[in-house]
């Protein structure tokens, strides 16, 4: 019974992950996909209230029904007085006006990316207070703040160290994933954002459908436990059934038991007076074929 309950309520949550989960694609010129995303996000904002003290907005899930315009297969994504030639894709928020998450990658060296490689090097959050009132209580009316990462080329950000493949290749993660956006008080108040049961690609070319999937090393790490667990779970059961055994033979009856064991010697018995019978015919086999040698 707890095997079946245990099944059903995996079964359910993996119903309300795929529910919480966007599946959207940027398409290029030619119509094919340049980037599929599959995730569920969450953004974790903290903001500046009206008396300039700092709050935390809580987490806010992006909608798996955002809408993906004014993403782009190639654009030149602005860093200081320099640029990263990046594809983007854009979530528009469908209920909130002046709600976006940008998701960027690049094939930039300069970020440490291999040349066959890319990398998800920034995540930008713009934020309009007002359309989440409710959220973001006494955020000053009308205020839109804009979270980003600060885009150092000496020190690359931790997402591009760990979320990078070969072109052609998916990034695959069911864990979740949680990855700062700004933690530098200098450039406003602090963001992160969790990506959970990802698989993603761009730099696509010639294909509708995900390339070959590269576990994340979180992911990687389960698989490892899985046979200890499986082991586990055998010798449990194999504990089990002896135990039960010897419980279930303590509570017999002493004549069931007697009867049990007389028969049980019986049956040695014979089996023992047949092998003396087999011994004693393989002897006599033997002798007469010595007797015939000798003739």
């Amino acid at each position: 019974i707890s095997m079946i309950l245990a099944t059903v309520s995996i079964a359910i949550a993996d119903d309300l992950s795929n529910e919480l989960r966007g599946k959207w694609t940027v398409l290029s010129d030619n119509g094919t996909p340049c980037i599929m995303m599959y995730a569920q996000i969450d953004l974790n904002l903290s903001y500046m209230t009206d008396d300039d003290s700092l709050a935390e907005a809580g987490t806010i899930r992006v909608p798996a029904e955002s809408t993906t315009d004014k993403s782009s297969c190639y654009e030149k994504v602005p860093i200081g007085d320099d640029f990263i030639v990046s594809q983007v894709l854009q979530l528009n928020l469908p209920e909130n006006e002046g709600w976006n998450v940008r998701i960027a990658f690049t094939q930039d060296g300069r970020l440490g990316v291999h040349s066959s490689d890319y990398a998800l090097y920034q995540v930008t959050v713009t934020a309009n207070y007002s359309s989440m009132a409710d959220v973001f209580v006494n955020a000053p009316k009308g205020h839109t703040h804009t979270y980003y990462s600060v885009i150092d080329f000496i020190h690359p950000p931790l997402i591009a160290n760990d979320e990078f493949t070969k072109v052609g290749d998916s990034i695959s993660c069911s864990v979740p994933q949680t990855y700062p956006i700004n933690e530098d008080p200098h450039h406003g108040p602090a963001a992160s954002v969790t990506l959970s049961n990802l698989q993603m690609q761009a730099y696509m070319s010639n294909s509708d459908a995900f390339g070959k999937r590269v576990m994340c090393p979180e992911d990687q790490n389960d698989l490892d436990t899985l046979p200890i667990i499986v082991a586990s779970i055998i010798g449990g059961l194999a504990l089990f059934t002896v135990i039960s055994y010897f419980v279930y033979r303590s509570r017999l009856p002493t004549d069931i038991l007697n009867i049990t064991e007389q028969e049980f010697g019986e049956e040695h018995e014979v089996h023992h007076e047949g092998d003396i019978s087999h011994l004693t015919s393989h002897h006599d086999n033997y002798g007469f074929h010595e007797e015939e040698h000798r003739f």
